[in-house]
């Protein structure tokens, strides 16, 4: 997979250095470290003759002409030994640019990179040599329309138009720049803000009352982990939910206000509604390129926001789909008011079968390909496929981007930043989880059978803290070797916290079933069965339930593995501080659960499976419950209700809740937390352990 991304994305890294363009000699943000016209006077000046024709052999147009940011660029090695243009130009910039009080070094730069149009072609003349021959104004004056075979004035009003102009245009693209980087900021900046605050005692005391109002709620009835019906999705909490209000608000607001028309006519040829149209185009498709790192940053597992709030990764990927719906929103806004400016213009016809054109109509289908195959369905009934398509549409969309503006404007130093942003962001990412994987290394993993569909795989050598709130991403390679870069996410736990080949079932793991209605001893599983030993004591150890991918491939034995990880899921500053940790889980979700049950002097642990599964996965964990004196473990569903209810009446002022287990468990604690929170004085720390893909 990783070559297949290289592979398409190595000729933009080596193309970079090579191509030129028409824009400014400089990186960054109009507005923000550059402007189109620098100095306004120069460039009034160049665009006032850059159309006119010249007396040269090879006089021709620029095949890659568009109707944006100035006229069709003659021949640049014409300019560079035409006297008569390069008279006219010198002398217009001489007379002025001083009341600009443009320096004379900047004149200099001007002319050696831009006075031609092309900034790998220098004038032969420099800009002092060429004022030198000039001892006289100029007898003739500049008229659209002529063959520029003589040294010519530049009227007053053909300067002061396109002065105004260049003022204006940039003008228009600084404002665009500044909403770039408001709306970026504000998605970067966000999580961090909110995390910061969450250190703040007087903030805490707010932020507790409303958390079971406005963060732990889900936005539809109480569908959280589980989706939607008819697969249409997974509901975002409130919480999420007013981050994605918040932002698509921002994104339709800043690039929807601020457009004005120029002064006089257009000097592209725009009508005034196709000039919004284009102003509209240009702004939209700017903001849908800025997305782009913002996008691989929130689904990335090394996200550097990961590192520096408290959000846990589920929240970053579910803001990861809503962020691309916007990336998409703004590049159809952006075809859409562009395809209507340029038949306005009458350029579609000529252009539709232009590079640029084409690039970019690639870019965008595979941007919109990218969101319909992310829907829910589709990523359910093959995940694989799903990853491996999501991965080749991406770069497609990077190198259509980058080809887009390469053959519309050559290198501006403005829209190929967000591509090495993304490209930055990527990479990465890609490299930390080598890095991971190569400092595990290659281990043999035992496959254990636990029941018909559950295995506990064991793997040696492996020395990671039991940290609670990690899991790591498993390769077997040999399993489906074509498909060997296929990984899937597991909690893990030290093998070491499993019970010894040699030790005899404790009372506390094996908890006898008492038909009465108290809830610490309903269900609870009878004498346990001996289950087959962890095969080394250092190492980790993880359950999987086998399903329709690589896992249902799984049989006893022993094979390689890799690991990427561990990585934080789950934040635990605020659950650790807690008075009280109340631990729910189902299934193979107690790996979950038993980093926290040594993590904190007062647990409760709550656990339930099917006895299959159970007794076996009691048998293993035994030697961790023996440590936790209050808990419940029962064949039949939880309460999660009842078990926080239990909190609220023992007086527990804060009480922490971490769930991990099957979906329905998840959502129906989710809303016991909501519920009694709102009615109760206890507060409740919240933390799903759950991977919604």
């Amino acid at each position: 997979m990783g070559r297949i991304s290289l592979g398409l994305l190595l000729p933009l890294i080596l193309q970079a250095s090579t191509v030129s363009g028409h824009g400014p000699d400089g990186m960054g943000l109009m507005g923000y470290g550059q402007l189109w016209a620098d100095p306004n006077c120069a460039v009034s000046c160049r665009n006032v003759i850059a159309g006119a024709p010249l007396d040269c052999p090879d006089l021709h147009v620029d095949h890659g002409a568009h109707a944006g940011h100035g006229a069709p660029a003659l021949t640049a090695a014409c300019i560079a030994e035409n006297l008569d243009f390069l008279g006219t130009l010198a002398y217009c910039m001489s007379i002025r640019c001083p009341a600009d009080g443009v320096t004379a070094s900047k004149l200099e730069w001007f002319w050696a990179t831009q006075a031609t149009g092309d900034q790998s072609i220098e004038p032969g003349l420099s800009y002092g040599a060429v004022l030198a021959g000039l001892t006289e104004r100029p007898s003739r004056t500049f008229q659209r329309g002529d063959t520029l075979n003589y040294t010519a004035y530049i009227a007053d009003a053909d300067y002061s138009y396109q002065y105004k102009w260049n003022r204006f245009f940039d003008w228009e693209e600084m404002t665009q720049s500044t909403y770039v980087i408001i709306i970026i900021s504000v998605g970067v900046a966000t999580p961090m803000v909110f995390s910061l605050m969450n250190h703040l005692p007087f903030v805490t005391t707010i932020t507790d009352k409303l958390k079971p109002y406005l963060v732990y709620p889900s936005t539809i009835g109480t569908y959280s982990v589980r989706p939607l019906p008819y697969l249409l999705g997974h509901a975002p909490t409130r919480g999420q939910g007013l981050y994605i209000a918040m932002f698509t608000g921002l994104n339709i607001v800043l690039g929807a206000i601020t457009y004005h028309n120029f002064e006089f006519a257009h000097p592209w040829g725009y009508s005034k509604s196709g000039e919004i149209l284009a102003f509209v185009g240009y702004r939209t498709g700017h903001i849908s390129f800025a997305l782009l790192p913002l996008t691989v940053l929130f689904s990335s597992r090394n996200n550097v926001l990961l590192w520096l709030t408290d959000w846990p990764f589920s929240t970053f990927v579910l803001l990861h789909r809503w962020v691309a719906r916007l990336c998409v929103a703004h590049a159809v806004v952006h075809s859409i008011t562009m395809l209507q400016a340029y038949i306005g213009l009458g350029k579609y016809y000529t252009d539709v079968h232009t590079s640029y054109w084409i690039w970019g109509i690639v870019a965008m289908l595979c941007l919109v390909g990218l969101v319909s195959q992310g829907v829910l369905w589709l990523r359910r009934a093959s995940y694989e496929v799903f990853l491996l398509l999501h991965i080749v549409l991406a770069v497609f969309v990077i190198v259509g981007c980058w080809y887009h503006i390469i053959y519309w404007m050559g290198y501006t130093g403005v829209y190929e930043l967000w591509i090495y942003m993304v490209s930055a962001v990527w990479f990465f990412d890609r490299m930390v989880r080598v890095l991971r994987v190569a400092k595990t290394g290659v281990r043999r993993a035992t496959v254990t059978e636990v029941s018909a569909d559950t295995v506990r795989v064991d793997i040696a050598g492996v020395r990671w803290a039991p940290t609670p709130g990690r899991h790591a991403y498993v390769y077997f390679p040999t399993l489906q070797p074509l498909r060997a870069w296929e990984n899937h996410p597991f909690s893990v736990i030290p093998t070491a916290l499993l019970r010894s080949p040699d030790a005899q079932p404790s009372p506390a793991s094996s908890i006898k079933r008492d038909p009465s209605n108290d809830v610490e001893g309903k269900g609870g599983m009878g004498s346990v069965a001996s289950a087959v030993p962890a095969s080394s004591r250092n190492g980790v150890s993880l359950y999987i339930r086998k399903r329709s991918g690589v896992t249902r491939l799984l049989r006893e034995g022993n094979i390689p593995v890799l690991l990427d990880g561990p990585y934080r899921g789950t934040p635990t500053r605020a659950v650790l501080q807690c008075d009280r940790i109340i631990l729910i889980g189902g299934g193979i979700g107690v790996t979950g659960l038993l980093g926290w049950a040594g993590a904190h002097p007062n647990v409760k642990f709550a656990w339930s499976a099917r006895e299959a599964d159970g007794t076996p996965i009691l048998r293993d964990i035994g030697a961790v419950l023996d440590a936790v004196a209050d808990k419940v473990v029962q064949l039949e569903r939880l309460d999660p209700e009842a078990l926080l209810e239990e909190e609220v009446r023992a007086g527990w002022g804060r009480v922490g809740v971490v769930v991990c287990g099957p979906a329905g468990l998840c959502d129906a604690t989710r809303a016991a937390v909501v519920r009694l929170g709102r009615r109760h004085e206890t507060v409740f720390e919240l933390e799903v352990d759950a991977f919604g893909w």
